[in-house]
């Protein structure tokens, strides 16, 4: 057997050098990503201080974007994003990794990258 047979092959190299803006997207999918995973361990539950994801005394789920440590500003002055439960916060997530894909979220990457330095 041949392996043109199991794959679809094509001769492509792997580029030595990324731009920024895949750069910046790559390692905010991941961080949703790794938000994700830590939120279905946790089922129901917030998780550690260390999460995006928190729950507050009146019972309101909120998500708050970081790029690094920084908090991502989504809107002027507003870098959460409330949630009415726990589903509703996997569903935020998901949106937001959906809109970073598409290059959606990538000027309010590159703004929070730009302050980090």
């Amino acid at each position: 057997m041949t392996l043109a047979k199991q794959f679809t092959l094509e001769a492509a190299e792997k580029p030595k050098v990324t731009s920024p803006v895949h750069q910046r997207r790559q390692k905010f999918l991941t961080a949703i990503g790794k938000q994700l995973s830590k939120l279905e361990e946790g089922a129901g539950t917030p998780p550690n201080k260390t999460g995006w994801v928190w729950q507050s005394e009146s019972g309101d789920w909120f998500v708050s974007p970081r790029y690094g440590r920084t908090p991502i500003e989504l809107a002027p002055g507003m870098n959460s994003i409330k949630c009415t439960s726990y589903d509703d916060v996997m569903e935020n997530l998901a949106k937001l990794k959906a809109l970073t894909s598409e290059g959606k979220l990538d000027a309010v990457l590159e703004a929070a990258a730009s302050e980090i330095r």
